[in-house]
């Protein structure tokens, strides 16, 4: 009877099934237990993370960099609101799509932009481009549904209110990159934050910074923010008062805008900058939200090289402003006196080379202080031969030539020539033919418009060589004062003070003479002392050197220098002014200081009344004028 109600299964078959169905149960049991504790445990917090990130996100905070004043408190550069673009890597389902999709909105090459992305946090919001139009960020507003993960958010950003004015100086910003996010990890800077790559933004990067760091809000499916859970207070950078006069600097850079060049403005008194103009000028503004791509790529291949800044890092043959050394070391070593005379005839001869002086036909006898107010050559070719290079090396390094002024860390510094450095880089011992060229600023001298401009303050001062800075004190956002800058000496430069007055008058005579290079400077109310310059760029035959500069191809152009102080007795101003193939610089650059100084200490630019010039009596002249052969120096001032 069991027999027949058990379908004929014998017990044992019976308790084998039953121990397979066990088995099978089992089996199940521990497949399932697997599976959650993969989940549980394996992948807990991945899960976890994304369950939080339904309802809270985190979002960047960017506290506001700190503001940027002139000296007179006019402010330079502040702050605006912008918006900045984000994606979220692990809300979007399809990564490659969103970053194919954001790259062309935001004009960024794909395989860029996707490697960056590759390496974000991927719940960390990642910065896709900073300042995006009004049109980008509407269109993914309106897209959101189909960008999961992609969101905009205010921030602020940098706004300079100078636009070009002053960009060399106040610099400008750009994005940390993965070499800088690793040396900077002890100051927290985070992917996507901006930090000072140029100027004073990135000398004084760590007062100007604002502190960046997290917000925790309440979001809905769409990533839209609902509420702020945890807040995150602003922290803003502290304020930067510069010594530029941000009038004077607008009034260089609009006398300025038709040349290529530097002007550097000085306080002779402590080394202030008052102003620094470097054409072609940049707008800082351009790079406020990181410049990329054609932007880019525009300004680095540039041929005029906007990029640079030439009052720092041009270096240029002085040209005759290298007289104004020449002059100090000639009457310190006492190879001359004040009125010792030199003939000039227009040639100097040395060995079977003739060095042939600007003004054919010559200047006639002349003595120091004409020398410097007729910019002669052949008396600072005499002296030269004299002095020797080993002496006017070292007048060039007490006046700070050849040498970075300790301003940036970026400046070059240029080139004094010497017997050592010629063994150094040629291996070849100095020849004294050299020195002729190398007397009125030509051969291998090399100097940058700042170390110009510094020499002039220390011989308007009567020999301080001040470091120039550009940054009077530092406050906090309460207006606590946090650095204060003390004008620091280089040194104080060794030539007793009636050789500064001897050489100061020939300064005078430049501008006030009857027989000056530069009477174009002169004023009325102010007596200005000044030194043309020209430097030639390359080294022209005769024929090239007869052509008019306009005929010439731009590079094969002399440049045009020109430095000046005033007034006279108590220096307020000194200038330094280089043109780049400008040409004759008594004529572009002397009436451009003129003016420049008479705006600055606020007088009229008004010429001096006209006084008739001295007759020449008795000049002897030579009975033959020395045959110039071409490859003669014919620099003119």
């Amino acid at each position: 009877m069991f027999r027949s109600r058990m379908g004929g299964e014998t017990p044992d078959k019976m308790r084998r099934r039953m121990q397979w169905l066990a088995f099978a149960f089992s089996l199940c049991m521990m497949v399932l237990f697997v599976q959650l504790w993969h989940l549980q445990v394996l992948q807990g917090d991945k899960f976890r993370a994304l369950s939080e990130n339904n309802r809270i996100a985190y979002r960047v905070v960017r506290s506001p960099r700190g503001l940027i004043y002139d000296h007179g408190g006019r402010l330079l550069a502040d702050n605006r609101a912008s918006f900045n673009l984000y994606l979220v890597k692990e809300n979007s389902p399809d990564l490659n799509e969103a970053v194919r999709h954001l790259a062309r909105m935001t004009d960024q090459p794909y395989d860029e932009l996707r490697e960056k992305v590759r390496r974000a946090n991927p719940f960390r919001p990642f910065l896709i481009k900073a300042d995006v139009d009004r049109k980008t960020m509407a269109f993914f507003e309106e897209h959101r549904p189909d960008f999961p993960g992609v969101f905009t958010q205010v921030a602020p950003l940098r706004n300079y209110r100078t636009e070009e004015r002053g960009g060399h100086v106040l610099g400008y910003l750009g994005e940390v990159d993965g070499q800088q996010l690793q040396e900077l990890t002890e100051f927290n800077y985070r992917q996507g934050d901006l930090l000072g790559k140029y100027g004073v933004e990135r000398a004084f990067e760590r007062y100007l910074r604002g502190e960046t760091g997290f917000k925790q809000v309440e979001v809905d499916a769409y990533g839209r923010e609902l509420r702020v859970v945890v807040p995150f207070v602003e922290k803003p950078g502290n304020n930067l008062h510069l010594t530029i006069d941000y009038a004077l600097q607008a009034k260089a850079e609009e006398l300025f805008r038709d040349f290529e060049g530097s002007i550097i403005i000085l306080d002779p008194r402590d080394g202030a900058i008052l102003a620094l103009v470097s054409n072609p000028a940049i707008d800082p503004n351009q790079f406020a939200g990181g410049l990329r791509g054609k932007s880019w790529r525009r300004l680095t291949s540039d041929p005029l090289k906007p990029l640079e800044n030439r009052a720092l890092r041009g270096q240029y043959p002085p040209g005759s402003i290298f007289k104004i050394v020449m002059a100090f070391a000639t009457l310190n070593e006492k190879v001359m006196r004040p009125d010792d005379k030199v003939y000039c005839n227009g040639s100097f001869p040395f060995g079977r080379r003739v060095f042939a002086d600007w003004k054919q036909g010559g200047h006639g006898p002349i003595d120091l202080i004409q020398s410097l107010a007729q910019s002669c050559d052949v008396y600072y070719y005499t002296v030269g031969n004299k002095l020797g290079i080993e002496r006017i090396a070292y007048y060039s390094h007490l006046f700070g030539l050849g040498e970075a002024t300790g301003y940036d860390p970026g400046e070059k510094g240029g080139l004094v020539p010497s017997d050592a450095w010629k063994r150094k880089r040629f291996n070849e011992r100095w020849y004294p033919g050299e020195t002729i060229s190398v007397s009125i600023g030509q051969g291998f001298n090399l100097i940058t418009p700042m170390q110009a401009a510094n020499m002039m303050a220390a011989v308007a001062n009567g020999g301080t060589l001040w470091k120039p800075f550009v940054v009077r004190e530092v406050t906090s956002p309460q207006g606590e004062v946090l650095y204060r800058h003390r004008p620091e000496a280089i040194h104080k430069i060794p030539i007793p003070k009636e050789i500064f007055d001897t050489v100061r008058e020939g300064l005078r005579e430049v501008v006030n003479g009857p027989r000056g290079t530069a009477k174009r400077a002169a004023l009325a109310e102010v007596v200005v002392s000044g030194k043309t310059g020209t430097a030639q760029a390359v080294r022209l035959n005769l024929t090239g050197r007869k052509a008019k500069p306009e005929d010439l191809p731009r590079p094969y152009r002399d440049h045009g220098w020109f430095v000046a102080f005033a007034p006279y007795d108590e220096p307020r101003i000194a200038i330094a002014i280089l043109g780049e193939h400008a040409g004759k610089a008594g004529s572009s650059f002397a009436p451009l200081a003129r003016d420049l100084i008479a705006f600055y200490l606020g007088v009229p630019v008004k010429p001096p009344q006209a006084v008739a010039a001295a007759p020449r009596a008795g000049v002897p002249r030579p009975a033959a004028i020395v045959p110039i052969p071409e490859e003669a120096n014919l620099l003119e001032d």
